[in-house]
């Protein structure tokens, strides 16, 4: 219980989502056969973390009232002292840039302006923030090893960074679809309450068919590596999507869903 309350607080932070996109960043930079410094890791971890907190510092900002949401409520409460670590992880996230080499500065430099427009006008994004979301995700993640990369993709590759997005966009959809009613309840907008929880259930289906067939691809053109990956970290989600009801009670959907992109760290260890 003890061991779960502490990975909760990692999660209802956002820390476990930062060392996932640090795995898979890893990952990718392995995949691709590139060598990441040390500071073009942090960097990322810390420019995660700053746009999660502030997207979570958002939503909770305009709840009425108490939040229906562990983290959202936690949020509320330690509202202030937020803020202000906010601030100073953007002051040591931008003096790591400088540290940094040229090729990602200057693509980082491109995704941060995107960033910046998505955090002003995600009020307005309603039913496009989860593809916004898991696209800036996955830019984030990949931004480092493609910016090094020399030689240019070829087919397999262009399939192992749809299924990576995919991944990432059935996750977030599927946190909406969990979340449909506390969203209502605190006037939050998502792709479940604009469509609907049955619609968004339907949606998540033909993604998680998608995916099964792009592995399927994948496996006849590329090496059984990537595969065994991408089906480890959506088997994973599709338990999350079928035994709903047992994985709701107490948000466990959040502990295990953003655990799943720590998944590609133990193939790097093997």
């Amino acid at each position: 219980n003890k061991l779960i309350h502490f990975y909760r607080l990692l999660n209802i932070l956002s820390i476990d989502v930062v060392l996932g996109s640090v795995c898979c960043a890893a990952w990718f930079a392995n995949y691709f056969d590139v060598e990441l410094r040390v500071y073009a890791l942090l960097c990322l971890g810390l420019t995660v973390w700053i746009i999660y907190s502030a997207d979570h510092l958002m939503d909770a900002f305009k709840v009425k009232g108490e939040a229906s949401t562990l983290r959202h409520k936690f949020h509320q409460q330690h509202f202030k002292p937020l803020i202000i670590v906010l601030l100073l992880v953007s002051i040591a996230d931008f003096i790591l840039l400088f540290f940094i080499r040229a090729q990602v500065l200057h693509a980082g430099i491109f995704l941060i302006c995107i960033v910046i427009i998505y955090l002003l006008v995600s009020r307005w994004l309603t039913y496009l923030k989860e593809f916004a979301v898991a696209g800036l995700y996955c830019g984030g993640v990949l931004l480092p090893a493609l910016s090094l990369k020399e030689s240019g993709l070829v087919e397999g590759d262009l399939f192992v960074l749809l299924c990576f997005f995919l991944t990432a966009l059935i996750n977030v959809i599927m946190f909406a679809w969990f979340d449909h009613e506390a969203d209502i309840r605190d006037g939050n907008n998502s792709f479940s309450t604009k469509f609907g929880k049955d619609f968004t259930r339907e949606l998540l289906l033909l993604l998680l068919l998608l995916q099964g067939i792009l592995l399927i691809t994948l496996l006849v053109i590329k090496s059984f590596f990537p595969v065994i990956v991408f089906v480890s970290m959506n088997s994973i989600l599709y338990l999350l999507f079928v035994r709903s009801t047992d994985f709701k009670r107490a948000e466990y959907y959040r502990l295990l869903g953003d655990a799943v992109f720590l998944i590609p760290a133990i193939f790097l260890l093997v």
